[in-house]
């Protein structure tokens, strides 16, 4: 199988892009790139050629087509316009770093989450090379270096994971005064004997904290961080008597770290969403979320990313959901399970944490816990990814505008999506299809999520196969016979043009729908997740 492999994770403006071709090509051929629906370049490939320059592009998402094998790229001033964050938590060097970086550039990771790699919560660099970190696992401090040098020179931005807050149960007596209490008056703790809370919004832990990440930056190759939290307390008594708002706390830390160090790129984790109404617009790189029962459906995740959305929409948001079906469920299943997930991020703007390392999948909050993905379910999620690159510029712009409940569904008829025996719906429901509109600079957006053959809407369930919706007719009241309108899915990723049937009238005729009618257009067969842009 040909398979082509964009030579970095993202683009900067100016900087030409590259392909490589495994295998090499064996005949002549011709690599075509495309923007949405408009081929914009076509290079020619000598026979033995593996790596093409394709040229530079303007900021967006672009396709690449080498005959059958496809890939994709996007050029970005920011890669924080389009995170796509990954981890890498097998840290003592015995992880081939090409394996990891080829991963890395097929699933466009431009991110990656170097778990707990410090020496201790408190004391982040260690005293020698090669070291045990608080759970005991082999470290080895020029292994991670490297490492973090080999995914920059790809375009992955690398970053350490920190803890914010937390000490070990021995270094109690000298964080007394900023110790978080509970009403017993015991301090909290993660563990009986492993690590105990301390406010972050404490003076003297704060500078403590801030000499520490400096000194990591100054003497590694780690040039950014993951601030990370355990979502309780909310609110505590501290050891000097102090009340403490840690939404308040965790604003302010996230505010020092910006001053200190003004050129790292940094995010902070907002367990089940907390504290995400003061932190989305703190000065930091992302907006990232862990998400946690009671946000346990698709809805909820769609919930979620569009809140954080209109906190900074210029950020779209990283939803960080374990798939722990993995470990339980048939692998295809759970694939199935990652491809919905993704499917619901992306449709609202958001992305999902979910890959790394060389092929594999997190199904825990402590990620050497994770799931080898199986080479089928590597290419089918790739093919995933693709996509969504490939049509950034419909999912990510931060002018986009949630208008389905306006648009489709009850007495709307702006957008109508039917077939013989065909559930529609404007929220998920299982046997039904889930149907989005959303208003951006380049036109309406339609998204069709099919979970007609569901059992439920949690997203960490094992899914059912899907039977694509065959005959589905989609009608816009707002289009005419010259209306552009296209599908794609990541299965088809190209987007073909839909030919209008003609108008007809709608169903209802009364004073609030007066009979609306439209043009309507014959759909695609409808996998897992299409996407019709009316442009």
């Amino acid at each position: 199988m040909s398979i082509v492999v964009p030579t970095r994770a993202v683009h900067a403006p100016g900087e030409p892009v590259e392909v490589d071709l495994e295998p090499a090509a064996s005949t002549a051929c011709e690599v075509i790139v495309t923007r949405l629906a408009e081929e914009v370049a076509r290079v020619q490939v000598r026979p033995g050629q593996s790596r093409v320059e394709l040229g530079t592009f303007p900021v967006g998402g672009y396709g690449v087509a080498v005959g059958q094998a496809t890939t994709a790229f996007d050029v970005l001033e920011d890669r924080w316009a389009r995170p796509r964050y990954g981890f890498v938590a097998r840290l003592d060097g015995s992880m081939p770093v090409r394996d990891v970086q080829r991963m890395f550039r097929r699933f466009h990771l431009n991110a990656a989450q170097l778990y707990d790699w410090a020496y201790r919560h408190s004391m982040l660099l260690p005293p020698q090379e090669v070291y045990l970190d608080p759970l005991g696992q082999q470290r080895d401090l020029g292994a991670i270096s490297a490492l973090a040098r080999e995914l920059s020179v790809v375009g992955v931005e690398p970053l350490g994971y920190v803890a914010v807050y937390a000490i070990g149960a021995d270094e109690v007596p000298a964080w007394s005064d900023a110790l978080l209490l509970r009403p017993d008056g015991n301090p909290y703790r993660l563990g009986e004997d492993f690590l105990v809370l301390v406010d972050p919004g404490h003076e003297r832990w704060r500078a403590h904290l801030l000499d520490q990440l400096e000194q990591v930056v100054q003497d590694t190759a780690i040039r950014g961080f993951h601030l990370d939290q355990y979502g309780w307390p909310k609110v505590a008594r501290r050891g000097d008597g102090a009340t403490v708002d840690l939404a308040t706390s965790f604003t302010g830390l996230i505010e020092s770290v910006r001053s200190r160090l003004p050129e790292a790129p940094f995010m902070f984790n907002n367990v089940n969403d907390f504290p995400t109404h003061a932190t989305a617009a703190a000065p930091q790189s992302a907006t990232y979320i862990e998400v946690w029962d009671p946000h346990t459906t698709l809805r909820d995740l769609g919930e979620l990313a569009s809140r954080a959305r209109q906190r900074r929409p210029e950020h779209p948001p990283i939803l960080s959901a374990y798939l722990s079906c993995y470990a339980v469920a048939p692998e295809e299943s759970a694939t199935r399970a990652a491809m919905l997930v993704l499917a619901t991020a992306a449709s609202h703007g958001a992305t999902h944490l979910l890959l790394g390392e060389d092929g594999h999948a997190l199904t825990d909050p402590y990620y050497p816990r994770n799931h080898t993905l199986a080479p089928e379910s590597v290419e089918a999620l790739v093919a995933w990814y693709d996509f969504v690159v490939r049509h950034g510029d419909l999912l990510y712009d931060p002018a986009a505008v949630d208008v389905t409940r306006h648009y489709t569904g009850g007495i709307n008829e702006d957008v109508v999506v039917h077939a013989d025996g065909l559930r529609v719906g404007v929220d998920p429901e299982a046997g039904a299809l889930w149907t989005r509109v959303v208003r951006t600079p380049l036109g309406w957006v339609v998204h069709l999520i099919n979970l007609c053959d569901q059992h439920d809407t949690a997203w960490d369930a094992p899914k059912a196969p899907v039977e694509p919706v065959v005959g589905a007719r989609i009608r816009l009241s707002f289009a005419d016979d010259a209306t552009t309108v296209r599908a794609a899915s990541p299965e088809l990723p190209d987007l073909v043009l839909l030919e209008p049937l003609g108008r007809v009238r709608g169903h209802q005729d009364d004073a609030l729908s007066a009979g609306q009618g439209g043009v309507e257009f014959e759909l695609p067969p409808l996998g897992l997740w299409t996407v019709v842009w009316i442009s």
